[in-house]
């Protein structure tokens, strides 16, 4: 009888509290809202459909398709879908599906009201975007197969019906990282990783990667199953929002607001810095000790790496998977292969932020009195060795994967030795460079404020331009020096290594007048 009248109580306060919410100034009524989902659905048959097959048409090329008939491609969706849902699962930690604003989330999901009837309706608006995700690479894969005549249109609308199957259970993985704890999170993390490189490696199509319009018979089956399996997980994580932590829950709502407010404010270095990992572990591990100093720098790193594990493997795979995808591109040819190179080159920028902390500390303690007369530069490139010999040797392994799973083979050049492919390389090369970046990145200092003066012109306030080029600079940067890399790797080594010296002597020299600027 109470719990009857728990409910009564709850359902009248939430009532109340939609009425408060609905009367705001602003409010969508039901028109509003039926108005809003006529235009999405009118967009998506207008632009978007039209949009995809463009894009699909264009993509059947003599590059592209040879790689959507290869023999490992379905396997390869499936793999490709279980790395994605490991993924998912360690992002939930720091940014889970069902998230409010901190108002709300101190006001309401810590009230009386169960949680499900406050968070069901983020945890679905955000469900929506692995399902988008996954049906546009179908729908693209899908399109491509069918300009070329490699398949039908009913293999490939059952394709596309398994990747709706297959988004809503990364949706659902995306909840459990946000409901797991650490250490059974990071547990199923290793299993499903585990998991897609044994996919990979097996010749059995399974999941999404049994419906692949190439795949068969079972393509109708897979997908019904998916799709159902999917369904049945989703519901199953609206009764597992009432077991969310409240700490949680604020917590990741209070960081998603200050990156939310940083990004807005153009400062998007602050707005990433807000998702960086605490140290959890080895607390007690010793920093500092004997030896030369260049080795006690490359110590302090590692143990700083040791500190955040979570962080520092997702940083190594990152950087060996990056590579993996610089040194494929760079043994292909034509737009894929260049969408290969770029991938690979701000995969590894991103995977080298891991492993710079030093350099941050570097820059942070610019100005402050140099201790054991070190100052700012000469600690920045003791720091420079340990995430540099790291990406590096990531690279040579990527590198070297890249060139097993395509089946090259080391060649020989004319005088007879053994020339090293640049798809090994490439990524070993970008790892100096990248760490180099990182050092000028970390000393950019406060936003000008002339870059903020508003440009009217006929089209409108141009000055949000300037401001996304300043703010993107180290990823242009980062682009350009992999591009110019690839560029010398196909014409030698030492062409190769004379870009690498260039590279670097000139991100010295702009990073020199930012600390200048930093001090002054």
């Amino acid at each position: 009888m109470s719990s009857a009248v728990d409910k009564r109580e709850q359902r009248a306060s939430l009532e109340a509290i939609r009425s408060i919410w609905a009367s705001r100034r602003g409010a969508r009524s039901r028109t509003d809202i039926a108005y809003l989902v006529y235009l999405v659905v009118l967009s998506i048959a207008v632009l978007v459909i039209p949009v995809l097959r463009a894009i699909g048409m264009g993509l059947a090329r003599p590059d592209v398709v040879p790689v959507l008939l290869a023999d490992a491609a379905p396997r390869t969706a499936t793999a490709v879908a279980l790395m994605a849902a490991a993924a998912l699962l360690l992002v939930g930690a720091v940014r889970g599906p069902a998230l409010l604003a901190p108002f709300f989330t101190t006001t309401l999901a810590a009230g009386p009201i169960r949680r499900r009837a406050v968070l069901w309706r983020p945890f679905v608006r955000s469900v929506l975007v692995p399902v988008t995700g996954c049906t546009t690479v179908a729908a693209l894969i899908g399109i491509t197969l069918l300009t070329v005549g490699r398949t039908d249109l009913q293999a490939a609308a059952w394709f596309l019906l398994a990747s709706v199957g297959t988004g809503l259970l990364l949706g659902a993985c995306w909840f459990l990282g946000e409901l797991l704890r650490g250490t059974p999170r990071r547990i199923l993390a290793v299993v499903l990783a585990l998991l897609g490189v044994l996919c990979a490696a097996v010749p059995v199509p399974i999941g999404p990667g049994a419906a692949y319009p190439l795949a068969g018979g079972d393509s109708a089956a897979w997908a019904i199953g998916l799709i159902a399996i999917g369904t049945l997980a989703v519901a199953a994580c609206v009764p597992g929002l009432d077991r969310l932590r409240g700490a949680v829950l604020l917590e990741q709502a209070m960081r998603w607001e200050t990156a939310s407010t940083s990004a807005t404010t153009g400062d998007l270095t602050a707005a990433a810095g807000t998702f960086r990992a605490r140290a959890s572990t080895g607390r007690r591990l010793p920093a500092i000790g004997r030896g030369p100093m260049v080795l006690l720098y490359a110590r302090r790193d590692a143990v700083a790496w040791l500190r955040t594990p979570e962080r520092s493997v997702i940083g190594v795979l990152g950087a060996g998977l990056s590579a993996c995808a610089l040194g494929w591109g760079l043994l292909g040819t034509g737009p894929l292969a260049w969408t290969a190179i770029a991938v690979g080159t701000l995969g590894t920028w991103a995977a080298s932020s891991s492993f710079v902390d030093g350099i941050r500390h570097t820059v942070h303690t610019l100005g402050a009195p140099a201790l054991l007369g070190q100052n700012a530069a000469v600690q920045a490139v003791l720091h420079f060795l340990a995430p540099t010999l790291l990406l590096g040797a990531m690279g040579a392994l990527g590198g070297v994967v890249s060139l097993w799973g395509t089946g090259a083979a080391v060649g020989s050049d004319g005088g007879g030795g053994t020339a090293v492919p640049a798809a090994v390389l490439v990524p070993v090369a970008l790892a100096p460079v990248l760490v180099a970046l990182r050092v000028h990145a970390a000393a950019k200092g406060p936003m000008p404020l002339h870059l903020a003066t508003p440009m009217p012109t006929a089209q409108g306030d141009l000055s949000v331009f300037p401001m996304l080029v300043w703010q993107s600079d180290a990823i242009l940067l980062a682009l350009m020096a992999g591009g110019l890399l690839a560029v010398g790797g196909t014409m030698g080594a030492l062409w190769l290594l004379l870009g690498v010296v260039l590279l670097v002597l000139g991100i010295v020299l702009m990073t020199r007048s930012r600390f200048r600027e930093l001090r002054s």
